[in-house]
């Protein structure tokens, strides 16, 4: 599923692409992608002939800020791929989106979870997006909850934009056991995870997100990151850190990578 540097890397590839864009057309044959509405109709018809005036992001929706003070939003899920002008048609483009210039925006979604919705309040879509986060803000929201720190970094209405991914990746950086329970973290731990958040998301930023399975950036360009990941999915392998063996076990239903030496429970 694409996290916050994915979209981030998208959003970064729409803006200078399709702000100042008027919608001309948008066509779609999954209805399920306009779950939130009674019709793919009804979002055709409230962004029809509106030109996108800015595009930013929220947690891991991506905000299409349309004139008319209309705010289309997406959601990539699993397996969605935003695509400008791809060469080819796919049977799984779930919605084309033709622009001025002339311009084709394609969301292409082979499991069909992503989502597209016009929203009255894109602040309301979830909780503090991780990059803005402040020291303060994290402390408050962990309190002293008993719940393991790696459920606490996936629950998207409190921190928006992490995923298993940067997880496991932010609690390797901070040498944060996943099973840790919040209550039990001291104030020097919870400064290096907050440390650790803003290093690990700058940083797979940077490399253009991580491109496992089917994340692509819009040009349909892979991200770097996984070259470089130093937990996620490395079973086995010598933590980079330390040389211990990384070990995956399994967190509220999610496979959670750690080196055992230098993230002790």
């Amino acid at each position: 599923m694409p996290e916050l540097p994915e979209v981030e890397t998208i959003i970064r590839h729409l803006k200078p692409r399709l702000t100042g864009r008027k919608i001309l057309d948008m066509s779609s044959n999954t209805p399920r992608i306009f779950r939130d509405h009674k019709s793919f109709s009804e979002v055709r018809k409230q962004v029809l002939n509106k030109k996108i005036e800015s595009i930013e992001r929220a947690g891991k929706n991506i905000l299409l800020h349309l004139s008319g003070n209309t705010c289309l939003a997406i959601h990539l899920m699993m397996t969605g791929k935003l695509l400008i002008d791809p060469q080819e048609e796919s049977r799984h483009d779930r919605f084309v989106m033709e622009l001025s210039g002339p311009t084709r925006l394609v969301l292409n979604d082979i499991r069909k979870f992503g989502r597209c919705r016009v929203v009255a309040d894109p602040k309301a879509l979830g909780g503090v997006d991780a990059l803005s986060l402040n020291f303060e803000t994290l402390k408050y929201l962990l309190g002293s909850r008993k719940t393991p720190i790696k459920v606490f970094l996936l629950n998207q209405s409190l921190v928006a934009g992490i995923g298993n991914i940067y997880a496991d990746e932010i609690l390797w950086q901070a040498g944060i056991h996943p099973l840790r329970r919040i209550d039990a973290l001291d104030n020097k731990e919870i400064k290096s995870l907050f440390c650790a958040i803003k290093k690990v998301l700058m940083l797979a930023i940077k490399k253009g997100g991580t491109s496992s399975r089917d994340y692509r950036k819009p040009d349909g360009s892979k991200g770097a990151y996984y070259k470089i990941r130093k937990v996620y999915q490395r079973t086995g392998e010598k933590c980079r850190r330390d040389g211990a063996k990384i070990q995956r076990i399994v967190i509220g239903g999610r496979s959670s990578h750690f080196c055992p030496k230098h993230q002790k429970l």
